[in-house]
């Protein structure tokens, strides 16, 4: 007879080793693995829970969790998120979908003790929707905005351009070469995330403030802590024009795929379109390392598309005090989702 599985409750993801929780969590994204949780948690840039299932003293199956507040049209409605902490990648991490009820039963010891009446899951590739949606009860499925991304099978940056119409491929190339020649751009790729930390902050407010959400504006002592944390997986990409920073991106490493997230602009420099330059150059070094894949995140579709981004759609699921509000809820989500998708 099989031993059921022991639930457990922890509010550090210390309590597991990184190699167990690693295996578990096996995945391309870098913000699954052990490090990106004690970096969330050592900058306090979220409350973290965790359920885990053990067999014989071993992980089997982990999600993490965090209480957050959703605000919509000037209402704050709290929901325990289930997702990677500042990611776009699930934390529903499981090899059986009996799993599931277990581990939700843990997430509902979460909520009473939290007092909250919510749960958002979100950022689920659709194979992992389709592993645990039948064993959700009461959940109202949604569609996310979504996720770009470029496969990398290409032998150089100039096959991967050739890959391109022309005209994009034109528009590229003068921006290139405007950046290197005219303007003197310079470009630099680092792990010294404590250095830099403070003007990426100071540039990704400017995006913060443009779109009037900062929920995910990072904080100076999360570069700090994401260098102690991840320094072999995570990078600055800066630009630079005569010592002034014109914009920042945070990249996350696997061997297999490259994660870019968090821009930051300064607007009283678009004229050297650094922002592009994010990409561009995002591109070349991730054909040189190799790597499989190269994620960009949500929005700016049209964009994306030109540059041979294809995009992946993200599917969630909600559970909100009673039925008619969760199936309301979720039909707003999906509503919002198909907008920002345009």
């Amino acid at each position: 007879m099989n031993e059921e599985p022991e639930v457990s409750i922890h509010t550090t993801v210390r309590d597991f080793t990184e190699e167990e929780w690693n295996r578990v969590a096996d995945s391309m994204f870098p913000e699954c693995c052990h490090g990106w949780y004690r970096a969330v948690e050592d900058s306090c840039m979220r409350d973290m829970y965790y359920v885990a299932l053990r067999q014989k003293n071993a992980l089997t199956a982990v999600l993490g969790c965090c209480p957050f507040v959703e605000k919509q049209f000037g209402i704050s409605i709290p929901f325990l998120e289930v997702g990677s902490p500042l990611g776009t990648a699930s934390s529903f991490f499981l090899e059986s979908p009996e799993h599931v009820a277990l581990l939700l039963g843990g997430v509902e010891q979460i909520l009473e003790l939290e007092k909250i009446k919510g749960i958002l899951i979100f950022d689920l590739k659709q194979e992992e929707a389709d592993l645990i949606k039948g064993h959700l009860r009461g959940f109202s499925p949604y569609h996310e905005p979504d996720r770009t991304y470029i496969d990398l099978g290409f032998s150089d940056f100039e096959d991967y351009l050739e890959s391109l119409d022309s005209s994009n491929r034109r528009s590229i190339r003068k921006t290139l070469n405007r950046a290197e020649k005219r303007w003197k751009i310079r470009h630099i790729l680092t792990s010294e995330l404590s250095k830099w930390g403070a003007t990426a902050h100071r540039l990704q407010a400017y995006l913060c403030q443009e779109h009037r959400d900062f929920r995910m504006h990072l904080s100076v002592p999360f570069y700090e802590a994401l260098e102690k944390n991840m320094e072999k997986s995570a990078e600055l990409t800066v630009f630079l024009k005569d010592d002034i920073p014109l914009a920042t991106g945070l990249v996350l490493n696997s061997q297999e795929a490259a994660v870019h997230k968090f821009p930051g602009v300064d607007p009283g420099y678009r004229q050297y379109q650094a922002y592009f330059l994010l990409y561009y150059e995002g591109i070349r070094t991730a054909i040189e390392r190799k790597q499989k894949r190269i994620y960009f995140g949500t929005t700016t579709y049209g964009f994306k598309e030109k540059i041979g981004c294809g995009k992946e759609p993200l599917l969630g699921f909600v559970k909100f005090m009673n039925p008619v509000a969760t199936g309301l809820l979720g039909h707003f989500l999906t509503w919002r989702s198909s907008r920002l998708n345009r």
